[in-house]
């Protein structure tokens, strides 16, 4: 079951939703770009710390109320191209949309495939409009009050 919720990181109340399972719920607020799941308890962070990037682990907000950590998210949608965190530091970071294009004759680095993700050209935006680079990506329809 799915039901609209307050995001704990950016308190909007329209593009924030909780899918309940039987043994657990998940959380994604497409506003802020921000997932937790209820499995991601202090001892879960504690494992995945290591695996993280040093960004992930700055910007990741524990949810005092559910006792959980929520994390940004990386949405890899194949030939819709991928969306993820980038930066230097919890002050300095942005979302990117890197869209999915054919490789170039005399490319090296993607000798091997027809297609690849434009690292190097991405959409940049802000860090409060994730929504904006999902619309972007083609993966939502109307969201009421959505800027972008």
């Amino acid at each position: 079951m799915e039901k609209v919720i307050q995001c704990t990181v950016c308190e909007n109340t329209d593009h924030c939703f909780e899918e309940v399972q039987e043994e657990y719920s998940s959380f994604m607020c497409f506003k802020c770009g921000f997932m937790s799941d209820t499995r991601f308890s202090n001892d879960h962070d504690r494992e995945s710390e290591q695996n993280m990037s040093l960004l992930m682990n700055q910007i990741k907000v524990f949810d005092e109320a559910r006792r959980i950590w929520w994390y940004p998210s990386v949405v890899n949608m194949g030939k819709l191209g991928m969306i993820f965190p980038e930066g230097s530091s919890k002050y300095q970071w942005q979302w990117k949309f890197a869209k999915v294009v054919p490789v170039k004759e005399g490319d090296k680095e993607a000798e091997g495939y027809k297609e690849k993700l434009d690292i190097e050209n991405a959409q940049v935006y802000d860090k409060s409009d994730f929504i904006s680079a999902i619309k972007d990506m083609g993966i939502t329809k109307d969201l009421r009050n959505a800027k972008g």
